[in-house]
């Protein structure tokens, strides 16, 4: 779960999945020079539209952080937590939508586990759930590779368009304008993005990778006062499940 503060003393609870909604809406948007023949365009966008499939059952039921009186914000857990929910994600990607769509969410998954790593929080028992979802998915994703005829390059660059989805969709969900991740280019060089603040709900992004000179975004979002805290975790659960729900839309257009 993301939280974002919103005019009027409210505060936006948004889901992982919600998030990975709008990385999606934007990879269905994406122009070159990102895809390039035979890229599987379509599995690509699914696969950033579910990078988050691993949260669905936690925001269905999400714990409470006592000292908040809130719900844990994804960034408070360690792998030892959710790197064997990330491992059953990609399982079901596989399950249910096959081979490209759980390679590059398992891809997704040993980015957190590399590039995101905080050595200095996590436990022991952290390091070794990371070592061992790197190990036993890298298999996965060497097998799979091979089984779909996909060179190394042609991975990774659909891997990278997954990942820059999911960098510009945190953006602009914490609403945080900077960096915004990194985009493929043709010749396999990555062209840095940056994000920002234009108004309300309108965020120019630069350089532009879209197709079109304007993307809207849209996912539904819990709005609740920004002072509500809790102290009981069923509570908390129930006034979730029944809080009032509004779209959150955001536009982006060329810097």
């Amino acid at each position: 779960m993301i939280f974002r503060d919103a005019p009027g003393a409210t505060r936006l609870f948004i889901p992982q999945p919600a998030h990975a909604l709008l990385a999606g809406q934007m990879m269905a948007a994406w122009g070159a020079p990102g895809f390039a023949r035979p890229d599987p365009i379509a599995e690509v966008v699914l696969a950033a539209g579910q990078h988050d499939l691993a949260w669905m059952a936690w925001e269905a039921a999400p714990s409470i952080d006592p000292e908040k009186g809130r719900p844990h914000q994804f960034t408070d857990f360690g792998p030892a937590t959710h790197a064997p929910r990330w491992a059953a994600a990609v399982e079901l990607a596989r399950a249910a939508w096959g081979l490209w769509p759980a390679l590059l969410i398992s891809r997704h998954g040993t980015l957190i586990y590399t590039r995101y790593a905080n050595p200095a929080r996590d436990t022991a028992e952290d390091k070794a759930a990371a070592a061992r979802y790197l190990e036993e998915q890298g298999a996965l994703q060497r097998t799979w590779a091979e089984a779909l005829a996909a060179p190394p390059e042609r991975v990774d660059r659909n891997a990278a368009l997954v990942a820059v989805a999911d960098a510009i969709s945190l953006a602009v969900c914490f609403a945080h304008p900077g960096p915004a991740g990194e985009a493929p280019m043709e010749d396999g060089s990555f062209a840095p993005l940056t994000l920002a603040k234009r108004g309300a709900a309108q965020w120019s992004l630069s350089p532009w990778p879209f197709r079109e000179r304007s993307v809207t975004l849209r996912c539904e979002v819990i709005r609740l006062p920004a002072e509500m805290r809790w102290t009981d975790e069923a509570t908390m659960r129930r006034d979730l499940r029944t809080a009032p729900r509004m779209n959150l839309v955001e536009t982006l257009t060329p810097g």
